[in-house]
């Protein structure tokens, strides 16, 4: 019989006056990697932090060992994992920077602090013996500010294990991650479970959660919607079951391209830092992505459509025109460009979502310094009837919707400036699959509009889904193109 390590029982939270967890029910086994996923706002990250004792809850139970909490029993907030043996690894790494990666394991060690003879020779043997079991090598003496997220990740992990933890919680730490680092961290995990370690993977990303867990928990309005075992994992019902739609139509699928197209942007032989005479072509109604194996987010050539790369020579025309591209991001965007970044970095939540959308559009709404408000009013709501959107919604500071809003608020803003080309830096990082298809119809509209869309992303497979085409970048110039059509096709 398995042995349980946490039992949730009718758990109920409500935040800001909203019912974020509706009497969810969880076990969580010794040894077993279980999965939970879910739209945006069902509630995931909240029971990561109940759990972990960041958070407190109205109702419910929860069992850990032979211990029970409840909502009056004042339990104590747990920062390190010690106490209990739950570690909440977060997307942003608990680490001192000023310190190495041994230092940093051993100061987390309940009763010892920093001193003459910190780290210990004891504390160094056991943290090297402890990496060695999981097969984790690194510099000894080397300091975090020099890993990368997945390295960083990876030291919290081994301190955990070696804080003698019973359950890890990881809490959608992969979203900035390339599919290598993925299929090491599933490696690590799988590790850790043969050590009886129990998991608690959280992800969005409903084809990641499923890579490597035994259980699968679907939430849904703060409420366990469906459990799912291994061998009944099927991606469509999956989604089902998430958005609550037993309808639920599938991915959009991509608008054919015309035959014949007209080059909308040229690049063409870039030296700069990081360039080595960088040449491509985007055409209208196409979405070009770039992919390079040393840098999964192809850095200096997203800098130069920043405008802030260090250019020395090259040309860049668009709809036949020179483009300076050292002018800065602003002056570019008068120029007819368009950034979409993560997508609460793309919005100003103080606003609401008509001022959002018309923003970036003020000198093509204005006479003489003012707003023309009818003209303002007639170019949003045109647009929000296209996209089924409700009128309540359009006074609200756009911090107070639902991050569905704050994704169309961030993509369409650029429809209305009538940008040319729309710059997207790994914009479905931390997003679902209801989501993802906003984007994807969002890439559609660009198609039909003629106008055109660079993609940066760390995840090959979404360049694949997304693009059109796809430039292999090396050593700073293009080494090869792919036409995702054609290859799907062959």
């Amino acid at each position: 019989m398995k042995k349980e390590i946490v039992r949730i029982e009718g758990l109920r939270k409500s935040i800001h006056g909203s019912q974020v967890l509706n009497g969810l029910n969880l076990s969580v086994y010794e040894g077993e990697i279980l999965g939970m996923t879910g739209l945006s706002g069902s509630g995931k990250s909240v029971v990561a932090e109940i759990l972990s004792g960041s958070r407190s809850f109205e109702e419910g139970e929860i069992c850990l060992a032979k211990s029970r909490s409840g909502p009056g029993t004042g339990r104590k907030r747990n920062r390190n994992g010690a106490e209990n043996g739950i570690f909440h690894i977060r997307s942003a790494p608990n680490l001192f920077p000023c310190l190495t990666i041994e230092e940093n394991i051993c100061l987390m060690e309940p009763g010892i602090g920093p001193g003459f003879f910190f780290p210990t020779r004891m504390q160094l043997r056991k943290v090297r013996e402890a990496a060695h079991s999981l097969e984790i090598g690194w510099d000894e003496k080397a300091s975090v500010s020099s890993l990368s997220l997945y390295e960083k990740h990876q030291i919290s992990l081994l301190r955990a294990w070696y804080l003698h933890a019973k359950l890890l919680i990881i809490d959608n730490i992969t979203n900035d991650y390339t599919e290598e680092e993925f299929r090491k961290l599933g490696q690590l995990l799988l590790k850790l479970r043969q050590k009886k370690v129990s998991i608690l993977l959280i992800e969005s990303m409903p084809e990641r959660v499923t890579s490597f867990t035994d259980r699968l928990v679907i939430l849904r309005n703060g409420r366990d919607e469906g459990i799912l075992f291994r061998e009944e994992y099927h991606q469509y019902d999956i989604n089902k079951i998430m958005s609550g739609d037993y309808n639920l139509p599938g991915a959009v699928k991509r608008e054919e391209v015309r035959q014949e197209q007209k080059v909308l942007m040229s690049v063409s032989q870039i030296h700069g830092k990081g360039l080595q005479g960088l040449s491509f072509y985007l055409n209208q109604g196409e979405v070009v992505g770039f992919t390079d194996e040393e840098d999964a987010l192809c850095t200096d050539v997203w800098r130069l459509f920043q405008g802030n790369a260090r250019i020395e020579s090259g040309v860049v025309l668009l709809d036949g025109e020179r483009i300076h591209m050292k002018i800065g991001r602003e002056a570019l965007i008068r120029l007819g460009f368009g950034y979409v970044d993560f997508y609460k970095n793309s919005i100003f939540p103080q606003l609401s979502l008509r001022d959002n959308l018309t923003i970036t559009s003020l000198d093509r709404l204005t006479a003489k310094a003012m707003i023309n408000t009818r003209l303002e009013k007639r170019v949003v709501q045109d647009l929000l009837e296209s996209l089924h959107f409700s009128d309540e919604n359009l006074k609200k500071p756009l911090g107070e919707i639902s991050n569905r809003e704050q994704l169309i608020a961030a993509l369409y803003k650029w429809i209305l400036n009538r940008s040319r080309v729309v710059v997207l830096n790994n914009v479905l990082s931390g997003t679902d699959m209801i989501m993802r298809n906003i984007v994807e119809q969002f890439l559609n509209e660009l198609r039909r509009r003629e106008m055109g869309a660079l993609l940066f992303s760390p995840n090959t497979r979404e360049l694949y889904e997304l693009c059109d085409r796809i430039y292999r970048i090396q050593k700073g110039r293009v080494e090869d193109e792919i036409v995702v059509g054609e290859r799907r096709g062959s």
